[in-house]
Parts: structure tokens; sequence; C-alpha cells
């Protein structure tokens, strides 16, 4: 009978076994990197040790299963992944939770194996040929009916990017609905067509319906569908709605607080009973669709002013992301011109070099709030590159705009210094009048005359300004 050992394992033997392994990277329980070995940084492209440790897995690798594994305490066992490296060589990636003998949760082990990978792509070239197959008309379908935008397109370095970023990633993990709000202009869309780009739905279709442009009499129909003859002008064979067109996939709800009251209780069941009925229909259709939408106010106040459904906001409001404005994080706003300018040359056949740091720091800095945010933002910078005449973008390019918006609103401000005179006026006027009154004893006659008025036009003031005038 063999008796159990009483030594511990030399820490540097341990690590010398786990060296002569394939890839191997070694996480805390919330997920951070603590270790990886050098031929996990080989597949990865370089990435040492040093750059990552701390760092969340997801941050490196957006499309990882460990957190998944940290969270249920369950493996998963060949992941098929590419990795990084200059080589793109395939592999198989298991996830282990570690977990000591009390049962708590301790590490998490990824191990991605290429040895092996290898000697099975000998061996089944023919279904990894249908594999790429698959994988290419997956991801054309993507660029027809996909999202046309990934998180790379969210420009900016500051903590609130940051912060978004994080909640798009955790947003893309889950398959609950997501309620985006934010002003007119910070880039709902960009953060939708982002969450449904990373999520295991991103080869499926990414569907847009605007809630506001869309007649109220319409939405129905456009939503679910209808049946042939369900209408007059209907087309015949029916139509499939949008519920049916992103099967699969992520329908993005713009605008939803326009849509109406009366449609709002039939999307709610949509939600709740995962099935539609088309206009005209009598059989239910079931549907897997994921639900994202964005409001540029708040529903959370519309529900109190009674002018949206709270049982339909707190389904949708599972998964919350606001996007911060333009005015909270003017950091970014050089980095962003920088992009707009490459895709605006690209976009307008133009070749623009760049933008003056003076242009940029005074964009940067200047006491203006950006009301329309990285729309309007978009807006200058075209504005600015069509007077360039190609020449480096300068200040003078700028300033003609914020000037007239400027003297706009210093109009405003003197129009409104002009109502609360005429205010004070008045206010003025109606105290006069009273106290003339009084000691006058309310004898009309006597109190015009000692305010210099005629008698009918004091009964008009009186009349005015709500005076008893017994």
């Amino acid at each position: 009978m063999l008796e159990d050992s009483t030594e511990d394992l030399d820490p540097e033997i341990a690590k010398l076994i786990i060296d002569h392994l394939d890839g191997v990277a070694i996480t805390d329980p919330q997920g951070r990197y603590l270790y990886v070995n050098e031929m996990w940084t080989e597949l990865m492209g370089g990435i040492k040790l040093q750059d990552i440790k701390g760092k969340y897995v997801h941050d490196i690798i957006p499309d990882t299963k460990i957190d998944y594994v940290l969270k249920t305490k369950k493996p998963v066992i060949g992941h098929a992944i590419i990795a990084r490296g200059p080589t793109k060589t395939k592999a198989f990636s298991t996830y282990i939770p570690i977990i000591d003998k009390n049962g708590k949760l301790i590490a998490g082990f990824i191990y991605v194996m290429i040895r092996g990978m290898e000697n099975a792509i000998n061996f089944s070239f023919k279904v990894n040929s249908l594999m790429n197959q698959i994988e290419y008309y997956q991801e054309e379908l993507r660029k027809i009916r996909g999202a046309k935008y990934t998180i790379d397109n969210i420009i900016g370095n500051s903590e609130k990017i940051k912060e978004l970023k994080e909640s798009i990633i955790h947003a893309a993990r889950s398959n609950s609905t997501v309620l985006i709000e934010g002003e007119t202009g910070v880039g709902k869309e960009l953060v939708a067509h982002s969450i449904h780009d990373l999520s295991n739905r991103s080869s499926f279709p990414f569907i847009k319906v605007n809630c506001a442009a869309i007649p109220s009499e319409l939405l129905e129909s456009e939503f679910f569908g209808y049946e042939d003859g369900a209408f007059t002008g209907a087309k015949k064979g029916g139509k499939e709605g949008k519920f049916e067109m992103a099967n699969g996939g992520s329908l993005f709800l713009d605008e939803i607080n326009q849509m109406p009251l009366s449609l709002q209780p039939k999307l709610l069941r949509v939600l709740q009973e995962k099935e539609i009925e088309r206009v005209g229909g009598k059989e239910s259709i079931p549907i897997n669709v994921r639900i994202i939408a964005a409001s540029n106010e708040s529903l959370e106040r519309m529900v109190k002013e009674k002018k949206f459904r709270s049982d339909l906001f707190y389904r949708l409001n599972v998964i919350k992301i606001v996007i911060p404005p333009l005015r909270e994080r003017k950091e970014d706003i050089p980095l962003i011109v920088d992009n707009l300018i490459d895709k605006l040359n690209y976009q307008l056949g133009m070749y623009i070099p760049g933008i003056s740091d003076e242009a940029k720091r005074n964009l940067m800095e200047m006491e203006y709030d950006w009301p329309g945010n990285v729309r309007e933002l978009q807006n200058i910078v075209e504005r600015a590159m069509n007077e360039s005449d190609g020449e480096v973008l300068e200040w003078e390019h700028f300033s003609n705009y914020f000037n007239r918006n400027k003297l706009k609103e210093n109009y405003k401000t003197q129009r409104k210094n002009a109502f609360s005179i005429k205010d004070m006026k008045e206010n003025l006027e109606k105290d006069l009048i009273i106290e003339t009154l009084s000691n006058c004893d309310n004898n009309k006659t006597k109190a015009a005359k000692i305010l210099g008025i005629s008698r009918t036009l004091l009964y008009k003031k009186l009349k005015k300004y709500g005076i008893d005038n017994t």
C-alpha cells in the first residue's frame, strides 16, 4: 500500500512544469492576471506579464470564458480560439476554476493547447475547411445585417470612457435587455452596435428601429409583421416584422421614449412571452431576440410623469448604460478630432493633414457646453475642413462658429434681461396703484388724478393686475 507523501512540491519544480506546457495563464478569483508563461506570451504576440499583471483578462481577450468559469465554478474545455501572435495559430483553450478543499475559489487556470490542435488539424482538414467556409459566410452576413461599429469606434481615454467600455463588455456577456440613456449626439447607436458586436449574437442580425421615425399607426406592423390581406394595401403573402428579422440577434429600439403608450403593452408581452403574433395572424411565432433600447430622456422621469409605462420600464431597465456628455469628458476632444479628420478625409475625398495644437487646446479648454455633443463636434470639424483649403486646421477655421453662437447667447441674455426689466416695471406699477388707492380710501377718481392717468385707464390697469375693484 502506498503511503501519502509528506513533502510539498517544490515551487521551482511546479514553475518548471508549467513553463513546459503550452500557453498558461493564472488569474485571481476576480479574473485578473497573476501569471503567464513564456509560451503564452509568444502565442499572444509578445504580451508580457509585466504589461498585464493585475489587469482583467476580458480587457485583453474580450471573448474569454474565464469570467463565466469563475462565476459558475464550472470548467470550459476545448474552446477554439485563434492566438494573437504573427502566425495566427489555431488552438484549444481550457478554463479551470481552482477551488480549495473548503470549496473556496482561489484562482483561475487557463491552458492554451496547440500541439494537440495541430495534430487534429492534420486529421480533419475537410472539417476545418467547412468551418472556414461557415465563418466566411457568417462574416459576410454580419457585414450585411450585423453591427456596423465596434467598441474601437468609441474614441477616448478619459476615465468616463474607460468605465463606459467596461459597461459595454459586461453587457455583451449577457442576454438581458439593455437600456442606453444619453443626450442627443453622444453616440447611443455606437454603444448598441458595440454590445451586439461583442456578444455571442454577433453572427446574427442587428436590426434597428427608430421609434420616432415611423408613424404610430404603422409601428405595430413594422414590429410584428402582417399576414396576407391583414389590411387594405397589405403586401401579398404578408411581411415579416423587425422581431422576425432580428431572430437570433439583437433588436435596437432607438428613441424608445417616443413609442406610443398604446404599443407599449404589446412590446411588454413580447419581452415576457418570447413570442409574437403578426397583424391579422392567428398563430404565435416564437422568437429569440435581445432588446437594446435607447432614450435621450430619462425613462424613470417619464414614468413619474405618466408618459411611459412603469412595467415596461422595469423590464427594459435590467442593464442600464448612461453615456457621459462631451462636456464631462473634454479631455477626449483632441483624440476625437484626429479621428474625425481621418474619417472625413475619406468620406469627403479631401486631404487635411491635421489640426494645430492651439486649435485642439482651445476646443478642449474653452467655456462651451457642447449641447450637440460629438455630433456637433463632427459638424464643426467638417465646416473647418471646408474652410481650410487643404491646410492644417487652425483656430481661425473654428472661431467663427463659436463667435456666432456667442452672439446668439448674448441676444438671448439681453432678451431675458429685457423681460426682467419689464416684469420689475409692472410689479412697481401694481404696488404704486395699490398704495395710492389705500391712501385715497379706494376713491378711483382721486387715485387716478394723483397717478396722473385717466379714470378709464386706471380701471384697465386694475383689471390687468387683478386688483380688487370693489
